[in-house]
């Protein structure tokens, strides 16, 4: 299969490529890159279009910045101008997430950057047909669903991935052909078994392959036959849940998808978040409090990760993005106590709760003396959080426990908001801060704790202020 025909069919079928649009290509030196920047550097050239390499130096290993010198060599190499950045995942890595993940979301914000900068219209990155084979047995291996194992999608937004019908093999042999006499770099950390894919390249896919040598090939065909049962599914399932005659792109229908058989609501709202655009479907976990948030009536705020919030605007549920710096625009406050609510926040910085008329701040600064003598809507937190960390902010749940400052032991919220005679018509509307599954404060009434301060000098100091 040639690839200089692959890409023109590709950004003739999936991403239209006028005259004057701009690729950032993901460039790491090795050959699946070296591969994908020689052939689009072709591709541009007949297509008055512009190429920019874009490297990212994650710091994993201590080779990482020879790689990075190599990396633009090879870009020199190939006429294509190169942007290159070290950001050490180590460093960066969030409360939980693997070094994957890290390395992942931050070559990505690094890659959409820079197509912003030199005003791209697409990144284009090498993943190709082994990529999806081992992509396919990870979603496997997980339980993943018919999205799941849809595997990576030839386009998300800006992003697109042109090679997937290639070989690693023949890439690399373009990349040998185009670089001469120069190499290209090769990355220890795809060598190290401790990650979960190097496991399946280097142990399972062999292993399979031994027995059927065509394994790659199939797993691949059985993401691209995902990938149209999970387009039918969509169609079939938003045409059963969104309002007839609404030209909202990203809402369904309240009642109508009430009405869905529960087994298709969890399809029904991971359709709605591929429609707006949002880059994973919601976590079950927000599916549940989504639900629950619906069967109670009345007002929902529900954030459901990655920076969406669900909302209901008269019948419609929707799924709209959290502007980065929250504004007073937001609708009024609802006062009703029983209205739920549940916001994410990402840390340092503040969200407003529009059910209380207030916004919730959490800043980490030195520990001073007035932080240690108690207030009603402030607290000083030890927090095992790094900046970036997301926290939540939410009312109160059947069942919440928490262990008072001081005490022995966990205890019912309930029974602690009795103790403190807090009345009954407040404690629905107290904002509890939470990290993970823990409440780690109940404003003016205590913190756990887990959370206290024990000779910090640096601690996370919470607030609680009038909206507005």
């Amino acid at each position: 299969m040639d690839l200089l025909q692959v890409l023109e069919d590709f950004f003739q079928r999936e991403a239209p490529l006028d005259p004057g649009d701009g690729i950032v290509v993901a460039f790491s030196g090795g050959p699946d890159s070296s591969a994908l920047l020689w052939g689009l550097s072709r591709l541009a050239s007949g297509r008055q279009a512009a190429i920019v390499a874009a490297h990212l130096d994650h710091g994993l290993d201590g080779g990482s910045a020879a790689r990075a010198a190599e990396a633009a060599r090879l870009a020199e190499r190939l006429a294509v101008p190169l942007i290159a950045e070290r950001r050490e995942v180590p460093r960066l890595r969030r409360s939980g997430e693997s070094r994957e993940a890290a390395a992942r979301r931050l070559r990505y914000d690094f890659l959409e950057r820079v197509r912003r900068q030199v005003g791209a219209r697409y990144v284009a990155t090498a993943h190709h047909r082994d990529d999806q084979a081992e992509t396919v047995l990870l979603r496997l291996l997980f339980g993943s669903g018919i999205a799941g194992l849809s595997a990576i999608q030839p386009r998300q937004g800006a992003v697109v991935r042109p090679l997937l019908e290639l070989p690693r093999a023949a890439l690399a042999h373009v990349a040998a052909a185009a670089l001469a006499p120069l190499k290209a770099a090769l990355d220890p950390t795809n060598a190290d078994l401790r990650s979960p894919r190097n496991r399946i390249r280097h142990l399972l896919l062999p292993a399979l392959g031994a027995a059927d040598p065509d394994v790659v090939s199939r797993l691949a065909a059985l993401a691209a036959a995902a990938r149209r049962a999970a387009v039918s599914l969509d169609r079939r399932v938003l045409g059963a849940a969104c309002a007839r005659g609404s030209a909202a792109d990203a809402a369904i229908d309240r009642g109508r998808f009430a009405r869905l058989p529960g087994p298709l609501a969890p399809f029904a709202l991971a359709a709605l978040h591929r429609r707006a655009g949002a880059p994973h479907p919601p976590g079950r976990t927000a599916q549940a409090e989504l639900l629950r948030q619906l069967d109670h009536g009345g007002h929902v705020g529900c954030d459901c990760g990655g920076g969406w919030r669900w909302q209901v605007e008269g019948n419609l549920l929707t799924l709209r993005q959290i502007p980065r710096e929250e504004t007073a625009l937001r609708r009024p406050a609802i006062r009703r106590s029983s209205s739920p609510f549940t916001y994410t926040l990402e840390i340092p910085g503040e969200l407003e709760v529009p059910e209380l008329a207030i916004r919730i701040r959490l800043s980490r600064r030195p520990v001073a003396p007035w932080m240690l003598r108690g207030a009603a809507r402030a607290a000083v937190l030890a927090l095992p959080l790094r900046d970036g960390d997301r926290v939540t902010v939410r009312n109160r749940r059947p069942g919440d426990r928490l262990r008072p400052l001081g005490s022995a032991g966990s205890r019912l919220l309930k029974e602690i908001l009795i103790d403190r005679h807090v009345p009954r018509e407040q404690r629905e509307r107290l904002p509890l801060l939470c990290v993970g599954e823990h409440i780690a404060w109940v404003p003016g009434v205590t913190i756990d704790h887990r959370f206290r301060i024990a000779g910090q000098t640096v601690a996370w100091v919470a607030e609680v202020v009038p909206a507005g």
